[in-house]
């Protein structure tokens, strides 16, 4: 994570280890590392060796995940007891084992751009999530326009929990609800027997965003929309030279903190 705010602040790594690390190995790991990702400006010199506090981690993940809002939608945990506003979309999702709670700014970003396409009067038949982790962005779109959904991941933990968390807001899975497939992206099997998708969600990274972009356009419907997240501000541009070349245009874009949300549509609307 980032010591401090904004793109520029120093990276920090912080680890779990069992008893002390072997400081000559750990570090021999982490420059090997940095040399295959030609990464040069690195320190060793300052390492902190802390013992972990005796305390139940789960009830302070849940201490740290407070309910809030993004827009229209409401998101909290299944430890929260209290009050939920009724004019709101309510979404129950966990800070757990797969991305998404709804915190992050990409996430952030999805949703609100989610809530304006809805506002916009775009009504799609045919939703893909593309690493959906937690769900959380499947979800929304079912609660937004109850339309079948399909959620895809390369991990399968990313399955498992979007499918606990489907089970949590009351949707029903399969195919003509919130449906998952754990794959190799675009190829995946159930994405290209579903084909073409109206509305394609992709929270992912920029490297990959870039790397998906002609799998992407392939499987995208005519003047169908794509909100893509997981930049930063400053590889933003980058990412959408790579989709304008695919035939997209911007249509939106929404900057939360140091990251970026895009919205695409078809080029040929």
């Amino acid at each position: 994570m980032r010591d401090g705010n904004g793109p520029q602040a120093p990276w920090v790594l912080s680890c779990i280890t069992e008893g002390i690390p072997d400081k000559t190995a750990l570090t021999a790991q982490l420059l090997l590392a940095a040399k295959t990702n030609n990464i040069s400006d690195l320190s060793f010199d300052d390492w902190v060796v802390e013992e972990v506090p005796d305390k139940n981690w789960l009830e302070e993940c849940y201490r740290q995940f407070p309910p809030f809002s993004v827009g229209n939608f409401f998101v909290y945990g299944s430890h929260y007891d209290g009050s939920k506003p009724d004019d709101k979309l309510c979404l129950q999702i966990d800070a757990a084992t797969a991305f998404g709670s709804g915190e992050h700014g990409t996430t952030k970003g999805c949703l609100l751009a989610l809530q304006d396409l809805k506002e916009d009067g775009v009504c799609p038949w045919n939703v893909l999530d593309m690493g959906c982790g937690s769900g959380i962005l499947a979800i929304a779109a079912w609660k937004l326009w109850k339309t079948p959904v399909l959620a895809v991941d390369n991990d399968a933990e990313c399955i498992r929990v979007t499918l606990r968390h489907a089970d949590f807001n009351g949707i029903k899975t399969g195919a003509a609800a919130l449906d998952t497939a754990c794959g190799d992206g675009f190829a995946t099997q159930a994405v290209q027997s579903r084909k073409p998708f109206d509305l394609i969600i992709a929270n992912i990274l920029a490297g990959p965003l870039i790397e998906m972009a002609p799998a992407l356009k392939a499987v995208l419907d005519v003047n169908g929309y794509a909100v893509l997240s997981g930049m930063l501000r400053e590889q933003a541009d980058d990412v959408l030279k790579v989709y304008e070349g695919c035939k997209t245009t911007l249509k939106r874009r929404y900057d939360i903190d140091e990251w970026s949300t895009l919205v695409l549509q078809d080029a040929a609307a």
